[in-house]
């Protein structure tokens, strides 16, 4: 039925329809009681794994002890790289490539220089350089942030313009068979680079330089002796060809997996970098990762001659969530050095050091 519902004034307001409980099939019911059980499951959380970040490759020469630098701009340059093996085999993941440039003239910045894997990723930066002092060249490491898997054997180029305020930028070159500390040089001898000109009419080049294209980016022959008297020194004199003393660009390559290079008694103290891989599906938890050296591979080096910073069993504090997949700590914060003990520590010539990553909830 309708039912009107109406003001004092007798004008209708609202309509409301009540319809019989037949008329939508409605229940009847009675009350009752009962019971059952069910359950939920909590997972527990996957295992971290921690591998070191460090070199897959190292042509650096510690302390910046660089004797010769390769011009872009009096040789007409535009691009300059090599070939290179990383330490590992197989498919590995590049985080960072650090090139040592020498700069001739004043300091500046705001001049993009780019790191190329040929055929694969590349990374550009704006660094700050230092100026020259004194007349004599400054040396600043630049680094270029990477997150791609690399193959064991690319080539790399780097480019920038080399005019100014950068026309006295060069790439610091060390040597081949002496400086390369890890990984290798598949053909020592032998640069690339996008060069304009014939590279034996630069100065910079010894006169027997050759195999590559001008104008394109080609891989040179440069270990034929005798060096250029423009460059005295750079890529070999006759003696230092004989002995294989093959320049190269000093760069450095850090991989997932890689080594801490360059330690030796007394000498700075390098980065321990690492990543933390979490294979489930949930966040966990870390307060902590400590490291130890745990051991190394000479009889007679005594491993306590190598600390670690901050100091076993205190460790990096992170006091973070580690998210599924793989998250970089680099810089992590962490270092290793060798101690001067003023004794004959040769038995640790070539040693390889073992760290331990231990990560803690706390």
């Amino acid at each position: 039925m309708k039912r009107f519902i109406t003001s004092k004034k007798g004008k209708a307001l609202v309509t409301i329809v009540v319809a019989a409980a037949a008329a939508v099939g409605a229940w009847a019911y009675f009350t009752g009681s009962g019971s059952g059980t069910g359950s939920a499951q909590t997972a527990t959380p996957a295992s971290l794994h921690i591998t070191q970040i460090g070199a897959g490759y190292d042509s650096l020469i510690p302390n910046n002890g660089y004797h010769q630098d390769q011009c872009f701009q009096c040789a007409s340059i535009t691009e300059f790289g090599n070939d290179i093996k990383l330490a590992n085999p197989g498919l590995q993941r590049l985080t960072s490539a650090v090139v040592a440039f020498r700069n001739w003239n004043s300091g500046f910045n705001g001049v993009p220089i780019t790191l190329s894997i040929v055929g694969g990723p590349s990374s550009t930066v704006t660094p700050t350089i230092a100026g020259a002092v004194g007349g004599r060249p400054t040396v600043t490491n630049v680094t270029f942030p990477f997150n791609n898997y690399v193959s064991q054997e690319f080539v790399y180029k780097i480019s920038f313009n080399a005019s100014p305020p950068a026309d006295g930028l060069n790439v610091a070159l060390s040597s081949s068979p002496n400086n390369t500390s890890v990984g290798s040089n598949p053909a020592p001898g032998t640069i690339y680079m996008n060069i304009g000109t014939s590279p034996a009419s630069t100065g910079d080049f010894p006169t027997c330089t050759s195999g590559g294209t001008t104008g394109s980016f080609t891989q040179w022959t440069t270990d034929c002796g005798p060096d250029a008297s423009g460059n005295p020194g750079a890529y070999g004199t006759d003696a230092q060809v004989a002995a294989g003393n093959a320049d190269i660009p000093a760069v450095e390559f850090n991989v997932v997996g890689g080594v801490v290079p360059g330690l030796y008694p007394g000498g700075p103290s390098q980065p321990i970098d690492f990543a933390i891989t979490n294979p489930g599906s949930a966040g966990v938890f870390v307060g902590h990762v400590q490291i130890q050296a745990t051991g190394n591979s000479n009889a007679g080096c005594d491993t306590s001659w190598y600390p670690v910073n901050p100091v076993y069993p205190a460790g990096v504090a992170l006091n973070q969530t580690i998210a599924p997949g793989t998250s970089f700590f680099s810089p992590s914060g962490a270092s290793i050095s060798m101690t001067e003990t003023n004794t004959d520590q040769d038995a640790c010539q070539g040693a390889t050091v073992n760290l331990g990553f231990t990560a803690t909830g706390s």
